[in-house]
């Protein structure tokens, strides 16, 4: 075989074949750095409800709030169950003493009690002065002597404090008219506070009602006669007579009122700020009692009323004239509607 030619030149580039098969998947490449970020694209449709979660346990305990307005009042509840008897209180202060009592019977003669102690012989006395001196004058001065009896009445309890100043407070006789002592009055003695001459109600005690009536009209002043067929309160043995002597003889007189009121509905208004306003009291004269002389003070649903006027030197002794409290009117204005009842307490009218 011969030795080999020389290399010849490349021929032309040939027609493309047919791709080859795919060769095996190469090696990851290097993570490449970051890119930049894209625009925030379009919102999506909001997504169907989740599943409820499990409930979380609880949180810590916040701080209080804030304390809230004041509820209306409720409605009154039923009575409970009555409770154990409590310790016995305190002894109270001497009430008033009771009327005087009918005559009892004579009782039973007494043994006769020893014989005295003879007295010291006396000083010698006038025969003639001595004859005059009998057991009639003895029993005339002792008449004189007014005991606050129904044979004997005394003028006013001042002028039997200072004739007997031993006299406890109670019930005595009074006759101011110094007239016959048929007429005499019976009236409380308190000889504590000064010897007033206090006269009591006949009805210490009366309650005022009133409904409100839709369609109809209210009257402006409703007065409590006008529920009792025009009858106005009245006073054990205060007769005109009577009552104008003791006006007379006194330098003032006085008479204390309490108002216990029911409230049909919750109200701001304590009934102590409103009674001035809303309750009025008539006195003897047919005359409205006016507020300067009425004192008031009270503490939740009860109010105190004191009347209290002076005399002077004139004949009609002043203002004196308007006590005894003959009716107590309630003026039937926004305020007063809202008490359903008053129940009331006629104190004694005193005079000193």
């Amino acid at each position: 075989m011969g030795s080999g030619g020389f290399e010849g030149k490349t021929g032309p580039k040939g027609t493309h074949g047919p791709p080859g098969p795919m060769g095996p998947k190469g090696i990851p490449g290097l993570r490449g750095e970051k890119g930049e970020s894209g625009s925030v694209g379009r919102t999506g449709l909001q997504g169907d409800i989740g599943i409820l979660g499990i409930i979380g346990p609880p949180g810590l305990k916040g701080n209080p709030g804030l304390q809230g307005l004041k509820g209306p009042i409720g409605q009154k509840g039923k009575p409970g169950d009555r409770g154990p008897h409590g310790p016995p209180g305190r002894r109270g202060s001497h009430g008033i003493g009771g009327h005087l009592g009918k005559k009892g019977m004579k009782g039973v003669q007494g043994s006769k009690g020893p014989t005295g102690i003879k007295g010291k012989r006396g000083p010698p006395q006038n025969r003639s002065l001595t004859q005059r001196w009998s057991q009639s004058d003895e029993a005339e001065e002792s008449f004189c002597r007014p005991l606050g009896t129904k044979d004997n009445p005394g003028t006013t309890c001042n002028e039997l404090k200072v004739l007997h100043p031993h006299l406890n407070d109670g019930y005595f006789y009074m006759d101011p008219n110094q007239g016959c002592h048929c007429d005499a009055v019976m009236v409380f003695c308190n000889f504590t506070a000064g010897g007033t001459t206090c006269l009591g109600p006949l009805h210490s005690q009366i309650t005022v009602r009133w409904k409100q009536q839709m369609g109809k009209s209210v009257m402006p002043l409703q007065w409590f006669a006008q529920q009792r067929g025009g009858h106005k309160f009245e006073y054990a043995g205060g007769n005109v007579v009577q009552l104008r002597f003791l006006r007379l003889t006194s330098q003032a007189s006085f008479q204390n009122i309490t108002l216990s009121f029911t409230a049909n509905r919750s109200t701001i208004a304590a009934p102590a700020e409103v009674a001035s306003q809303i309750i009025h009291l008539l006195g003897d004269s047919g005359k409205r009692i006016d507020p300067h002389l009425i004192a008031v003070s009270g503490k939740g649903w009860e109010v105190h009323m004191a009347v209290k006027v002076r005399g002077n030197t004139e004949l009609h002794r002043g203002d004196m004239e308007l006590l005894p409290v003959r009716d107590l009117g309630v003026e039937m204005s926004g305020t007063s509607i809202i008490f359903s009842e008053i129940a009331v307490v006629l104190g004694p009218l005193c005079f000193l």
